[in-house]
């Protein structure tokens, strides 16, 4: 196999296989705003990677490959502009 491909695939194999993983539980400081009550008090705001998941992926393992995927893309395009 070409070189080349075996080094595009290998992120992709690791955002695939992370994604088995990714919990559905929220992370440290939203678990601590949510028990201080600060929720209340932030404003609503539509986000594309809300919890790292694509909104319009019902199926959420391949909803958090895409956005892993996504993320990489562009990655690889600010590494590009800047070199």
């Amino acid at each position: 196999m070409n070189k080349k491909i075996i080094i595009a695939l290998f992120p992709m194999l690791v955002v695939l296989f992370a994604s088995l993983f990714s919990s559905k539980y929220p992370d440290t400081l939203e678990a601590f705003s949510v028990k201080q009550g600060f929720e209340k008090q932030a404003k609503k705001i539509v986000l594309v990677f809300n919890d790292y998941n694509l909104p319009f992926i019902n199926n959420r393992f391949l909803s958090f490959f895409c956005s892993g995927m996504i993320g990489l893309v562009l990655l690889y395009i600010l590494y590009k502009t800047i070199k």
